[in-house]
């Protein structure tokens, strides 16, 4: 009975084992390297071939460069947001001396004796 026992939890561990080492899925240049030499030695395909390695890297180029464009796309938003409220405090300084200039205009128009010498008394 115990001996049983000891056997299926043996082959529970290496079935654990097994499964973990069939999904981790990282290939890398080494693992390309030796699987393609044992498949060209023994003719037995391993799990990570140069294809896969191919394709892992071209995936993760492609993150790359979507990422890079993402925060380049943010920056230059930001950018042009910044950019985009200070014309808008330019264009707010331009209508307040504009409006500035109409109101001094109709001042002068009503009383241009007054506004003389508001202007004389303003320079000194």
């Amino acid at each position: 009975m115990m001996r049983a026992w000891i056997l299926s939890l043996s082959l529970g561990l290496l079935s654990a084992g097994a499964q973990a080492s069939l999904l981790k899925t990282d290939c890398n240049l080494d693992k390309a390297l030796k699987n393609e030499a044992v498949n060209a030695t023994l003719g037995v395909k391993g799990n990570c071939d140069t294809s896969k390695l191919v394709k892992q890297e071209k995936e993760k180029v492609k993150a790359e460069v979507q990422k890079g464009r993402t925060d380049l796309l943010g920056e230059k938003r930001a950018d042009l947001k910044e950019s985009g409220n200070g014309m808008q405090q330019k264009m707010d300084k331009a209508n307040q001396q504009l409006h500035k200039a109409e109101q001094d205009a109709k001042t002068i128009a009503r009383d241009p004796l007054k506004a003389a010498a508001t202007a004389v008394l303003d320079k000194q």
